[in-house]
Formats: structure tokens, C-alpha cells, sequence
């Protein structure tokens, strides 16, 4: 089930109660400042849940989040929050430290501890939450971590960012509830790495890293499908392993590095070639879009996939405003031409 909130659609005079029910249900009863105008009241988000973990995508310019000293709701089940700036700044206070956020960055958050949260102008986030019984982390841990600014030039956080983000963008409802539940455990595996790593804990973060490898290598060929070097080298080197781990790997999973990258262009050329936004686009430019140096080769391949031509999908999506004639039919000998 998701959760959304879209204030532009409310009455100015209910925007605010809005909002901080909103932020109530992701965070908790917490203080939320909000501009005093109530016409410059803006917020846009969903919330959706990923097994245990649930994922808020926000986009608002709400001026402060506190959690005071005693939380207000006793029954609250205390929860780490990871939040992933994805544009503003935030400056973020807890257990005595303070961290200022930008674009790319994340940082992690006691929600059942008193914290502060102070956003400079609009801002837009990705806020995961996970139960912090199902983290299982030693308190001591995550007391060393809260409010440090983690930066996703580090490998590992911006795996976690680029998963983070990816749930936020595919909502439950988009890609059904049985692919969304597989993110779940790499989701909590992620966050005990970045918790690890960040307070140098090294051995302890191997074991989560190692669980959502192909996860992350999945994630990472997504991001970088387009680009023509998208090499089992470049894969490995990105994550940290050996060309021989890397396969090793995906195989345990039931996956050929080479086949899988192939379907995944294949799809998005698929995709496109029956969109409206790439209707006079010729196909051997989106060929080569997404790495089919050859359009005779992308042709084999496509028809090998779907049972029909790149030409005859175009042409079956957009008849003759496609700028494409059919495929030609084989003259059969014996049988008259029209």
C-alpha cells in the first residue's frame, strides 16, 4: 500500500495539518516548523513499504523536524532512519554531533533518541526506515554513526543511495509487491554495512556487502547500461572484486553477466522503439544507444528475443506514421505476387 501527499490539491488552510500528519506517520510525533504563510506551504511524497522497510520519497520546504528529549508517542517502535539527500541542504543534529547534507549524501538517524533536523530552502529526500530490532545492531554501533555525514563518492554509500533511490522511483504499486519484497533484506544488509564501515568496523561490514553484491551489480548495470564500456572488468573493479569472483557469484544467482546485460538493452530498446517520444528516432540510432554497434546484429538478436523485427514492432505500434515500412513478407514460390 502506498501513501502519498500532495498538498497543491488541499485548501491553504489545510496544508499544514497535512503535512505534519504526513511526517508524523513516517517519523513519528515529532516538532515540524513549517513557513507561517500558508500559501507557500509546498509537499509532495509517498511512503510505501519493502517488507519491514519502509521507503518515503519527500519533496517539501518544511523549515525544521525535532524529536524532543522524551518522545511524545510511548507505543512508537523505535526505528534507524537513513536519509538520502537527493537535492537542498539539511543540517542534521544528534548525540552531540552535527552534520550538514547535500545532494548525494546520507546520513543515518536514532529516531527513538532526540534529534534535529533544519532544512535550508526546499528539499528533496529519500528517508528509509527499518525497525531497529530487525537491524540488529549493538547500540554502541549506531550511537558512533548517527548524524555523521556518510558521502556517496564512498563505494558502498553510493550503492546504497542508487538502491535507496531506485526504490523511491519504483513505487510497490509500479512493479508489484512480490519484485519490491526482494529489496527488503538488501535494504537492512546495506544499511548494517554502512553503520559498519562507518565506524571502521571493516569485518563486520564484509557479510552484508558480500549478501547484496548481486543486487548492487544489478543496480550498478542499470545506471550505466548506455554507456558502449560496460565491461565485466569495469563491473568488478567498481565493486571491489576479482573478474572471477564476479562471475562466481552471479552464477550462484542463475545469472550470465554477458546474457543478462543484453536483455536489459534489449528491453530498453524494445521500449522505446514503441514510444511516442522516440517515434521518428531510426532504429539504428536506438540501436546504438543502448551498446548495438551493429544493426544487422541488433536485428538478429531482437527477432531471436520477441519472435518479431525491430521494424515490425515500430510498425505495429505506429502503422504509417511510423516513417517505417513492414517487414517484407518471403515470396513463397508457386504463390502469385500481388
Amino acid at each position: 500500500m502506498t501513501d502519498r501527499l500532495d498538498v497543491a490539491s488541499l485548501a491553504p488552510g489545510d496544508r499544514a495539518d497535512a503535512i505534519r500528519q504526513f511526517s508524523w506517520s513516517v517519523n513519528g510525533r515529532i516538532e515540524v516548523d513549517l513557513p507561517r504563510n500558508p500559501d507557500r506551504l509546498s509537499a509532495n511524497a509517498t511512503t510505501y513499504a519493502v517488507g519491514a522497510v519502509k521507503v518515503s520519497k519527500i519533496g517539501w520546504n518544511v523549515a525544521r523536524l525535532r524529536r524532543a528529549a522524551a518522545p511524545v508517542d510511548e507505543d512508537m517502535v523505535p526505528h534507524v532512519l537513513v536519509h538520502f539527500q537527493e537535492a537542498g541542504v539539511a543540517r542534521i543534529r544528534q548525540g552531540g554531533r552535527e552534520g550538514v547534507t547535500r545532494a548525494g549524501d546520507l546520513v543515518v538517524l536514532d529516531n527513538a533518541k532526540p534529534y534535529e533536523v533544519l532544512f535550508r530552502g526546499a528539499m528533496h529526500s529519500v528517508l528509509v526506515r527499518v525497525p531497529t530490532h530487525v537491524l540488529g545492531l549493538r547500540p554502541s554501533l549506531l550511537d558512533q554513526v548517527t548524524a555523521v555525514r556518510l558521502s556517496s563518492e564512498r563505494p558502498v554509500v553510493g550503492a546504497a543511495a542508487a538502491l535507496f533511490a531506485r526504490l523511491a522511483r519504483d513505487e510497490a504499486g509500479d512493479v508489484g509487491e512480490a519484485e519490491t519484497a526482494l529489496f527488503a533484506q538488501p535494504c537492512v544488509d546495506l544499511i548494517r554495512a554502512l553503520v559498519s564501515l562507518a565506524v571502521g568496523r571493516d569485518d563486520l561490514a564484509r557479510a552484508p556487502l558480500n549478501s547484496t553484491l548481486v543486487q548492487r551489480v544489478q543496480e550498478y548495470v542499470r545506471l550505466h547500461l548506455a554507456e558502449p564500456d560496460l565491461t565485466a572488468a569495469r563491473i568488478a573493479a567498481e565493486h571491489h572484486v576479482s573478474v572471477r569472483q564476479l562471475y562466481l557469484i552471479l552464477s550462484r544467482a542463475g545469472i550470465t553477466l554477458a546474457d543478462w546485460i543484453r536483455t536489459q538493452r534489449l528491453e530498453e530498446c524494445k521500449r522505446e522503439l514503441a514510444s511516442s517520444a522516440y517515434q521518428f528516432m531510426t532504429i539504428e540510432a536506438i540501436a546504438h544507444r543502448w551498446g548495438f554497434a551493429s544493426a544487422p546484429h541488433f536485428s538478429r538478436v531482437f527477432k531471436a528475443a520477441y519472435g518479431v523485427s525491430p521494424r515490425d514492432v515500430r510498425w505495429q505500434t505506429f502503422g504509417g506514421d511510423s516513417g517505417v515500412a513492414p517487414a517484407a513478407v518471403p515470396h513463397r514460390k508457386g504463390t502469385p505476387e500481388v
